[in-house]
C-alpha cells in the first residue's frame, strides 16, 4: 500500500516538474509555447534560434521579429532594440540577468560586429537601454541611481565593487517596490 502511494505521488509530481523545466518561446501574440530549443553559437543565438514545439514536427527557425522571449533552462532571452547610433537600431536577443520583477534590469548581449565577438552589458530602466561602462562604473551608476540618494552615495563611497552590480540593482528594485506600497 505504501509503495503504491509513493508511485502515485511520483507519477503525479513528475509531469509538473518536467513542464516547469521545459524550454519555451513567447511569440509576438504573447502566447507561451513549450518545446525544445536547439542552441547554437552565442553570435547566432543573439539573432535567431531553432525551436520545436511539443506538437511534433521539426525545428523551425525564429528571428527577433517573430518572438518576444525565449527560455532555455533558467536562462531567459528577450528581444531588445540594439542602438548602433542615433539613427540606426536593430532587434537582438539579450540575456536577462535579473528577475523579471523590478524597475531596473541587467542584460548581456553578444555583439558580433567586427572581426571578433564580445559581450556588452546593458542596464534598462523605463524601457531605455544604457550600456554599462565599467571604466566609469562609479560615476555612471551614481548618476543612474540618483533618485535613490542613499544607494547613490554608497556607490560613490565605494561600498560596492563592479562585480556586485546585481546587488546594486536588487537594492534599487526593493527600494522602488517599497515606494509603491
Amino acid at each position: 500500500m505504501k509503495l503504491l502511494l509513493n508511485i502515485f505521488l511520483v507519477l503525479l509530481i513528475a509531469p509538473q516538474s518536467y513542464a516547469q523545466n521545459q524550454d519555451y518561446i513567447i511569440d509576438i501574440n504573447d502566447r507561451k509555447i513549450f518545446g525544445n530549443i536547439k542552441l547554437n553559437t552565442p553570435a547566432i543565438n543573439s539573432v535567431q534560434i531553432k525551436f520545436k514545439d511539443n506538437k511534433g514536427g521539426g525545428f523551425q527557425q525564429y528571428r527577433t521579429n517573430q518572438i518576444k522571449t525565449w527560455c532555455v533552462g533558467n536562462q531567459v532571452y528577450e528581444t531588445k532594440a540594439y542602438k548602433v547610433n542615433e539613427l540606426k537600431s536593430y532587434s537582438v536577443f539579450m540575456l536577462r540577468m535579473t528577475p523579471e520583477k523590478g524597475k531596473v534590469h541587467l542584460y548581456e548581449y553578444y555583439n558580433t560586429s567586427g572581426e571578433m565577438g564580445y559581450t556588452q552589458t546593458f542596464l534598462e530602466k523605463d524601457n531605455k537601454l544604457t550600456e554599462l561602462q565599467y571604466g566609469r562604473f562609479r560615476k555612471q551608476l551614481t548618476l543612474y541611481f540618483e533618485d535613490y540618494k542613499e544607494l547613490s552615495k554608497k556607490i560613490a563611497d565605494k561600498k560596492f565593487k563592479k562585480k556586485e552590480i546585481l546587488n546594486i540593482i536588487e537594492e534599487y528594485n526593493q527600494w522602488r517596490e517599497y515606494l509603491w506600497k
